[in-house]
């Protein structure tokens, strides 16, 4: 057969079951009966076991009551809720609430958290954080302020914790990190074992210049390696390759006391003033004399020494003169050299009387 033919016994096949659905009448509705439910004869009255393919009706006194924008139910068994959901009154939930987001106004809970707490901040909103509220008392605040974290009351770490920076510790119980180099402090209280680099200044008073290796006492540009100075005087100690200078750098009187008294003066000029007693190898001079020398001496490049007999070895000069330790009467005074050398020449001088 071919495919024409074909196509036109399928159109004959189709007209024909057209025409028959066409002329076939519809099937009466039966009228409901007792023992029947037909389309709308449901009205009213009270329905028991209701069963369907999609309901199954157990219940024993009304439980679910229907109107108009409002369906009222004691408790609700559902796996699943399509669509957008407004609670308006409490809502308690016995179990686990897992959900993606969360968004509320105020939240008043006991909580734990297991994983990390994300602030997502909005753009327009500068304070964001955790806050604690007691009636009677100022609310204490943890809170990202502008670009910072303002904390509003004190923080009380374990004796045993520290604050750190990139995990370094800065401030423990009892010390400052060996990072922290600069600081600010006005005031402090005992310092033990203080060492510090560079220059240093003590109240404008008190100051060290790194540069020149000089430290001074009341003045700003030392001129020794110690300077203790006023407005118009400076003692220095100046210690240089091979000796010691100390003393006055200013036009100045240097005076050494004891028991707040002079006993040494050097005038301005250089003239020295002795108050008191003195004694060269003598360690507790006469009371009835003022110089006590254990030794010979000098007296205008005159030696004057003492012994009991003329010098009999060293050098001595013309003028030179050894006193008698041993006088009597009918002797001598004491000696004279008359000629340079080795001893030299003496000759004796100062008859003394005969009884």
């Amino acid at each position: 057969m071919s495919q024409i033919n074909k196509i036109r016994e399928g159109l004959s096949r189709l007209g024909s079951a057209i025409e028959t659905i066409a002329h076939t009448e519809t099937p009466a509705v039966p009228e409901a009966t007792v023992n029947s439910i037909s389309g709308n004869a449901i009205h009213g009255g009270k329905i028991t076991l209701l069963r369907s393919t999609g309901i199954r009706d157990q219940a024993t006194r009304t439980s679910l009551l229907i109107e108009d924008d409002l369906v009222t139910v004691g408790t609700i068994d559902t796996d699943n809720i399509l669509g957008d959901l407004n609670v308006e009154n409490n809502l308690v939930i016995g179990g686990e609430l897992i959900a993606d987001k969360i968004k509320v106004e105020e939240v008043v809970s006991t909580q734990k958290h297991v994983a990390s707490v994300d602030f997502d901040i909005p753009g327009d909103n500068s304070l964001i954080g955790l806050q604690w509220r007691k009636k009677g008392e100022a609310t204490k605040q943890i809170v990202w302020r502008d670009n910072r974290f303002y904390i509003s009351s004190d923080i009380d770490l374990h004796r045993d914790a520290s604050v750190k920076i990139d995990d370094i510790p800065v401030l423990t119980t009892d010390s400052l990190g060996v990072t922290v180099q600069k600081s600010s402090l006005t005031s402090v209280g005992r310092l033990t074992n203080l060492q510090t680099d560079g220059d240093l200044n003590i109240d404008d008073f008190v100051l060290y210049d790194s540069g020149t290796t000089r430290f001074g006492i009341g003045v700003e540009a030392p001129n020794a390696q110690f300077s203790v100075a006023s407005n118009e005087a400076e003692f220095v100690v100046d210690p240089e390759f091979d000796h010691l200078r100390v003393g006055a750098y200013t036009t100045s009187q240097l005076s050494l006391i004891t028991d707040n008294k002079e006993r040494l003066v050097i005038k301005e000029h250089g003239g020295v003033e002795i108050k008191g007693k003195l004694g060269v190898n003598v360690q507790y001079p006469g009371e009835d004399v003022d110089l006590q020398v254990q030794g010979a001496i000098r007296f205008q490049e005159k030696k004057m020494t003492v012994g009991q007999e003329v010098p009999t070895e060293g050098s001595y000069y013309k003028g030179d003169i050894q006193y008698n330790t041993n006088p009597s009467a009918g002797g001598w005074v004491g000696w004279v050299c008359i000629e340079s050398g080795n001893p030299g020449i003496w000759k004796r001088f100062g008859a003394i009387e005969n009884e």
